[in-house]
This record gives structure tokens, sequence and C-alpha cells, in this order.
């Protein structure tokens, strides 16, 4: 855990039907400013084939949320709810989230798992466990859209990470480190539009350089998989990501282990 200024959240998907609730919720009023909605998208790397991969930030808050809306190519489920989570997150002014919205458009550009030189970009982190390879990369960080992301990761040390995919199986959250409540959290907030949603604390299957391993298990920080259903309604997409997220902050806001969260990051 030492090695590693990090902080790990969660990858978000489900969908089924389309049963979603109307955008507008039964929360409390955003508390989102319209300038914090609106902040623009800012170009962070590129990918093989020179895309931008971009960021934003919703929020001032000093709870710090890192979101990647997709990272495999062929799992874009999350990606149709971006818009509508900037507009109607209800994050209180305790949070920043940082949003990435594609860390793979090589990939989500001709539909494959991998980049465009065919590696799976949540195999290629610097996690104990990586294993070099033609799917894997020749070396940690091998890839520029693993690279620009980490160093964006490492600078704004957030407190958990979420990370959106997709499956046939699905949905469900899957996690890694201390984030079981968090899990159950956005489980729970699903289940409001789609009651399959559920918990699956493993995959199943070796995650060997994975993004939820460095985070959740090198690190020891809270880290969410969202596991979509493939195919998945967009509105229904929306209204699960949009409730989801807003019931994990809640739940990481009224967590004591923030703080000790955040004091591993700062560990050398």
């Amino acid at each position: 855990m030492a090695a590693f200024a990090l902080v790990g959240l969660v990858a978000l998907g489900g969908c089924a039907s389309p049963r979603a609730k109307p955008i507008t919720g039964d929360g409390p009023a955003p508390l989102v400013t319209p300038h914090q909605a609106k902040t623009a998208w800012t170009t962070i790397g590129a990918s093989v084939q020179g895309q931008p991969i971009r960021a934003r930030e919703l929020g001032t808050g000093p709870l710090r949320v890192y979101l990647i809306g997709s990272i495999h190519g062929n799992e874009t489920q999350g990606l149709a709810g971006l818009p509508d989570l900037i507009t109607h997150l209800h994050i209180t002014r305790s949070a920043t989230v940082r949003l990435i919205e594609d860390m793979n458009p090589d990939g989500t550009a001709t539909r494959q798992r991998g980049n465009a030189r065919g590696v799976d970009l949540n195999r290629n982190w610097p996690a104990h466990n990586f294993r070099a390879g033609s799917a894997r990369g020749t070396r940690p960080l091998s890839e520029p859209e693993t690279r620009a992301v980490h160093a964006d990761l490492m600078s704004f040390a957030p407190d958990a990470v979420i990370v959106l995919h997709s499956t046939s199986s699905g949905p469900f959250v899957n996690y890694d480190g201390p984030a079981s409540e968090l899990a159950d959290a956005f489980a729970s907030a699903a289940r409001a539009h789609d009651d399959r949603w559920g918990v699956e604390p493993s995959m199943g299957y070796p995650t060997p350089g994975s993004l939820g391993t460095l985070i959740g298990i090198d690190a020891g920080l809270p880290i969410l998989t969202i596991e979509f259903d493939r195919p998945c309604d967009p509105d229904l997409a929306s209204a699960v990501l949009i409730d989801g997220v807003d019931a994990a902050i809640r739940s990481l806001t009224g967590s004591r282990r923030t703080a000790e969260w955040q004091s591993a990051l700062q560990r050398p």
C-alpha cells in the first residue's frame, strides 16, 4: 500500500427493459451551480490514433471521486448516461467528481475491447499481478491511454473510483478494496429502476494488471466496477447512473474512513 499514491472507485453498470423513472428524480434539488455543471471538457492525453481523452469536473468539495465512463470499446453503455449525469447529479458541495469521458476512443470507434494496438486497457496498470502479453502490453502503462489516465488519477488523488463497464450477465456492481458499503448503496438505488441489480464481490476470473487490483487490492482504497447489462436501454442507463452515483457519494460522504483513505495517497 505504501508504494501507491492512488485511490480507487467503482465501475458502474446495468440495464434491462426501459423502466426508468423520470430524470428529475425524487432527491433534493441539485446543488451544482450552472457554472460547475457546464465546466468545459479538457484534453488530458491522446489515444494511439491521436483521438483526445477528455476530462471535466463537477462540484468543488473536498471529497474526491474519479469516474471513468468507458475503458473497453465494446462496453459503452455507461457513456450514454454521462450527459444526463452532468446535468442532473445531485451532489452536495462536499464533493468534487472528476469524469473521464472515454478512456478508449479508438476501441469505441471500432467496437472492440482493446485499443488500436489490441491491448486491453484494464490489464495494463502497474498492479502487483501485472503479466506482460500481447493483450496486456509489454509493460505496465505501455499504452498512451493508460499513461494519460494514470497521471491524471494520481494528480487528482481521489477518495474513490468508479468505472463503467457492461456485460451480457449484468447488471451488477463489483468492487475491490473497502467498498462494500458503496457497492450496496449504488445497487440499492439502481434497483428502484431495475430490480435485477445486485452486488458481486468477485468477477469469477483473474484480472491481472487491472485498475481494480491496483486501487482496491494494492492501495487498499475503494473502487466500484459498474457492470451494466448489454444491451441496455439508454434512458434506463441514465437513471441508474444518476441515482447510483448519487447514492455512492452520499454513502462515502457519511463514512468516517474518508480521511483514512485520503491519507493513504500521501504515503511515500
